[in-house]
């Protein structure tokens, strides 16, 4: 044998085992598991998201009482200095309710919306998913677990 042949079978098997290691190492890499959930169906089935919207309706429902009865007062007030005062009392109190409904509103959806987030999580781990991506984002692949965290979630109450 001569040099050349040596070398070029040395070459060949310094290239062989560097490809054998790079495919075993491939091959060792983790398998990542996708989910998809559709948070929109969450929200609609939460019970607390319906509690919310119907505390938020009755609110809505007293704040137009109390400006139907400040527009009825006021439109019996003929003095224009106890006009002024009583509009701007009126006034006052709607914007402090209105405000106060709003920064409610506010706080509780937080709330609800880190609660499913908990629970998709959840779901997510106990099911060994690596990665959890909403429905509406992905065009093809990964399985739904909408219906799991649905499921988890009645079971929670």
């Amino acid at each position: 044998m001569n040099k050349s042949n040596i070398w070029f079978i040395g070459a060949c098997l310094l290239f062989f085992i560097a490809g054998y290691t790079m495919n075993d190492v491939a091959i060792s890499l983790p398998r990542y598991k996708v989910a998809v959930v559709d948070v929109n169906k969450i929200m609609d089935k939460s019970t607390e998201v319906r509690n919310l919207k119907i505390s938020q309706e009755k609110q809505i429902k007293d704040l137009e009482t109390l400006v139907s009865k400040a527009q009825n007062e006021l439109a019996n007030v003929k003095d224009p200095n106890q006009f002024a005062q009583l509009e701007s009392s009126y006034k006052k109190q709607i914007d402090s309710k209105r405000i106060a409904i709003d920064e409610e509103y506010s706080k509780k959806i937080v709330q609800i919306t880190s609660d499913i987030r908990s629970m998709i999580s959840n779901q997510a781990k106990k099911t060994d998913y690596n990665l959890v991506l909403p429905a509406g984002m992905v065009i093809s692949g990964g399985d739904d677990i909408t219906e799991s965290v649905i499921k988890d979630m009645g079971a929670k109450k």
